[in-house]
């Protein structure tokens, strides 16, 4: 591995593959993720730290405080999995049934214990300016997590100035990462549309009020939206990903139902498309005589990127791995829960190349064959003990 190879012993390494395997066998959902929380606990514990008590029986906030007054720098790591089934070929298969590490989060959760494993027995404590502060948070799937532990204060006491993050990247090669300008991930909404007509039967169509080819119609429509309202230098994104209607060949529905999603990057591009859905529906529906219900539920903000802050991670990647493997990212049309931290606090985002130096390709994130290389694990940790070091001290 590149840059990073030789800057940890066997014993370290051991530690981290050992905590990546026990935590990849036991993936919890959600916010539902006791054993996940006593096992980060446990191993800071071992370190000798204690999570903060913040009101919050799952997740953990942990708080190094330097001897000198200074900025307050956070760490933020995932912790949840996903409900699929796994079928990677590896010894350190998921124990729980219908549920896998599919993201990658086990792979984030293990990198900053890693870090905070190296600070700790490197007592950068003592010479560090200000304070460290790592945040294990769940639900970052169910986009629950991350607000939960802002309302609990994990951007308080001490109040943070930069939070950054690390999240695998099957895109990436170990001993690459990716970095972003402006934004790397963007809102993520969702929409919904019922239509309700007359139905009647295929062969007279004029009895009816034809819900099929009103909602075909608002689904080539939303697609101008995109194309003509909108400045082609604005990423935007209109997908309809359902449309359910009918029960049989011979008979026009009276009932059609649609559902999609919607990712742009800025709010003023958000309302607009927002509003221009809703008179899209209503007007389209009026046209063909049918009624409609039109609802956009606004999900994760997209995430801006703080150039201050993703230029930390430049730095030290550039020293860990080798300028040459800090590659420039365009943004992702994805969504990331760690944008609600964000909209607070100066923030960047490192991806960690996950897949094998000579290997073109491996299932991405949310595939049931998702695998990435353990060599990351120290990858990701080398970035982050040079960046604390960077920056603190």
């Amino acid at each position: 591995m590149s840059g990073a190879q030789n800057r940890f012993d066997l014993a370290f390494v051991e530690w981290l593959e050992g905590i990546y395997k026990d935590l990849h066998r036991h993936p919890e959902l959600g916010m539902d993720v006791p054993w996940t929380t006593k096992y980060v606990r446990d191993r800071a514990a071992e370190l000798g730290l204690e999570a903060e008590k913040n009101g919050l029986d799952v997740g953990a906030v942990f708080v190094i405080k330097g001897t000198q007054p200074g900025p307050t720098l956070a760490l933020r790591a995932d912790m949840d999995a996903l409900p699929i089934e796994e079928a990677a070929p590896v010894a350190w298969k998921s124990e729980i049934p219908g549920r896998m590490h599919a993201c990658g989060h086990d792979l984030n959760t293990t990198v900053m214990l890693g870090v905070l494993r190296c600070v700790m027995e490197q007592k950068l404590a003592e010479k560090m300016r200000g304070n460290l502060k790592f945040i294990f948070q769940p639900g970052e799937e169910t986009l629950e997590g991350a607000k939960a532990l802002i309302a609990a204060g994990a951007l308080e006491n001490p109040s943070v100035d930069v939070i950054l993050v690390s999240h695998g990247d099957a895109d990436l090669h170990v001993g690459e990462v990716g970095v972003f300008r402006e934004f790397s991930h963007a809102n993520s909404d969702e929409f919904r549309i019922k239509l309700c007509g007359k139905g009647g039967h295929g062969a007279r169509p004029h009895q009816t009020q034809d819900v099929i080819v009103a909602g075909s119609r608002i689904v080539e429509a939303f697609q101008t939206i995109v194309s003509r309202e909108l400045d082609a230098r604005e990423a935007t994104v209109i997908s309809v990903c359902e449309f359910h209607a009918g029960t049989a060949m011979n008979i026009i529905p009276a009932v059609a139902k649609l559902t999609g999603t919607v990712r742009t990057l800025k709010k003023e591009v958000q309302a607009h498309v927002m509003k221009r859905m809703k008179d899209t529906v209503d007007a389209l529906a009026a046209l063909h005589g049918v009624e409609a219900k039109f609802e956009f539920l606004v999900g994760c903000p997209s995430c801006p990127i703080d150039n201050a802050a993703e230029n930390l991670i430049r730095e030290a990647a550039g020293k860990t791995l080798g300028a040459e493997n800090v590659k420039e990212l365009k943004t992702r049309m994805g969504g990331e829960d760690f944008a609600f931290y964000a909209q607070f606090r100066p923030a960047g985002t490192m991806r960690l190349g996950i897949t094998p130096q000579g290997e073109t390709h491996r299932p991405s994130t949310h595939s049931p064959l998702f695998r990435p290389d353990l060599e990351a694990l120290q990858a990701g940790t080398a970035v982050f003990v040079q960046l604390v070091k960077d920056y603190l001290l």
